[in-house]
């Protein structure tokens, strides 16, 4: 069946993703040169300026593209867990965000286009649309925690998907502090406290 010209472009955009994907992965977000995406992709940078803007385009569909597989594996994390105990749930989901703030490269990212979106203007009402999206998955998330163990939780659902973006980005700025709980245990007790679960150990 021969494709649409939407599916051929929607087909050469996953590849330029999923090129530059790997080269971040492999050599940095510094190093991440449109050129060596395109020809690693097998298309030309006609085509790369076909389906982005710009630089800055690509890097925010990438990390669009790494938090909806977050909130993805997250979701079937929470499914899973579900079977056990409130507790079991939230230990789950701080331990793949305290795994998600330590994946270097996504990190060295989100900074990168924190910081660009403080000095472009422009940019930062892309930026800002894309994290509204963020939230509003988390929050869909959280909401399904909150339906299924009848929780009361202490702020609505978007705030504290907010607050965990928050907290998320700012432990990938902050880095390694000396004679810090680790990561999980900071993510597990601002979880508790939200949603109003006893603490335990």
């Amino acid at each position: 069946m021969r494709k649409t010209r939407e599916q051929s472009r929607q087909e050469t955009r996953q590849r330029l993703i999923a090129s530059a994907q790997a080269a971040i992965v492999r050599d940095g977000v510094g190093a991440l040169s449109l050129r060596g995406i395109c020809e690693e992709a097998g298309y030309s940078q006609g085509a790369f300026y076909s389906n982005f803007a710009s630089r800055d385009e690509l890097l925010l569909s990438l990390m669009e593209h790494y938090i909806h597989a977050e909130v993805e594996a997250l979701r079937d994390l929470v499914q899973f867990t579900q079977q056990g105990t409130l507790d079991d749930t939230l230990s789950a989901v701080a331990g793949r965000l305290a795994s998600a703030a330590r994946d270097t490269q996504w990190s060295l990212l989100a900074i990168e286009l924190q910081l660009h979106a403080q000095r472009d203007t422009q940019f930062a009402d892309a930026y800002n649309a894309a994290k509204t999206n963020y939230h509003t998955e988390f929050a869909l998330l959280v909401d399904d925690v909150v339906r299924h163990f009848g929780l009361t939780p202490a702020l609505p659902s978007l705030q504290i998907a907010i607050g965990l973006y928050a907290l998320w980005s700012g432990l990938v700025v902050q880095g390694t502090v000396a004679g810090a709980f680790p990561r999980d245990q900071l993510f597990l007790a601002f979880l508790r406290a939200i949603a109003g679960a006893p603490h335990v150990g």
